[in-house]
């Protein structure tokens, strides 16, 4: 019984040896020959004392031994004393023929050892290529899920016609009227370049100057450099409008409470990535920014979008809640 279940044990780990790429790493044998060898040592030590049992109580005179080595002789004499008085006629012979079994059962187990340590290193090398199981299962759970982060892909496509113009969340750091112009303000905008950006807005009818200090915005950072009413503007406040003439309302684009000054405003397109922003002299003598502006507007929640996607930043969206589904420039 031992030598069979030895033989499938051995020629089964072989096959695992084998199988699992095991040559790659024999590098490694040694240790887990030691450990294999005192596994199965301590699995013939346990098969020879059920045998000593059964002889003892049967009155054989003759035990095979299951080891391997020198000391296979020896283990098999040992266990025949253990076994009871003989007959003397037969001791000799008795004796001879158990040193041949003996003999006989070290060289197959030989073989057997060597096959069950190939074995461990086989399913050793197979367990650290393969992760754990929980992990496996973490991956079909997740997937049963619909886990979209596990699943999220990476866009793919062009770069989009919006993602050349480079919109800026800033500060309003301070502001004053026009001096030439009743329609005017001129802000100091800090969108975290170190020294604030000058601006003029239009929209002295709709706001006091020191009504908007500290008032976060969204600025066009990537135009060019002009003058309005003789006063340099380096960008534009973008703002949402809705109604005719008197009854027009206006509200600054504002972006999310979270969100850092200078972080730039992203918007997802299906089929296209967000690509880099052009330089200012590009976007005015391509008309970037007129290629896309007509498609700037409020949803009915106020969420600032091109055609249907979203300003994004990454604490939200950009807003103006004052004007539902309006126009933004």
């Amino acid at each position: 019984a031992f030598f069979r279940s030895s033989l499938d044990f051995g020629c089964v780990g072989l096959v695992a040896f084998v199988a699992s790429g095991g040559m790659a790493s024999l590098t490694k044998l040694k240790s887990l020959v030691v450990v294999s060898a005192a596994v199965a040592a301590t699995t013939a030590g346990r098969t020879l004392s059920r045998c000593r049992t059964a002889a003892s109580s049967s009155g054989a005179s003759a035990f095979v031994s299951a080891g391997a080595g020198a000391g296979t002789a020896s283990i098999a004499q040992r266990h025949l004393r253990a076994a009871g008085p003989t007959d003397g006629r037969h001791s000799g012979t008795t004796l001879a023929a158990s040193q041949a079994e003996a003999s006989l059962a070290a060289a197959i187990c030989a073989p057997l050892l060597a096959g069950a340590a190939l074995g461990a290193v086989g399913r050793a090398l197979a367990a650290r290529r393969r992760p754990p199981l929980q992990q496996r299962v973490a991956r079909v759970a997740t997937k049963a899920e619909g886990d979209v982060e596990a699943e999220a892909e990476v866009p793919t496509g062009p770069p989009s016609d919006i993602s050349a113009i480079d919109f800026r969340v800033g500060q309003i750091v301070s502001c004053q009227q026009h001096p030439d112009s009743d329609k005017l303000l001129i802000e100091m905008i800090d969108v975290g370049e170190g020294e604030p950006r000058q601006i003029c807005s239009g929209i002295s009818a709709y706001y006091a100057p020191e009504a908007i200090v500290g008032k976060r915005v969204i600025i066009v950072a990537n135009l060019k450099e002009r003058k309005i009413g003789g006063t340099p503007s380096n960008g534009m406040v973008l703002c949402a409008t809705k109604g005719d003439a008197e009854e027009r309302q206006l509200a600054l684009v504002e972006p999310p409470a979270g969100a850092a000054l200078g972080e730039r405003v992203i918007i997802e397109l299906k089929g296209q990535v967000h690509g880099e922003p052009e330089v200012p002299n590009k976007v005015e003598k391509k008309k970037l920014y007129l290629k896309v502006c007509g498609d700037f507007k409020t949803n009915a929640e106020g969420v600032v979008c091109y055609k249907t996607s979203p300003f994004n930043t990454t604490a939200g969206p950009c807003t103006a809640k004052s004007i539902l589904d309006g126009i933004v420039s």
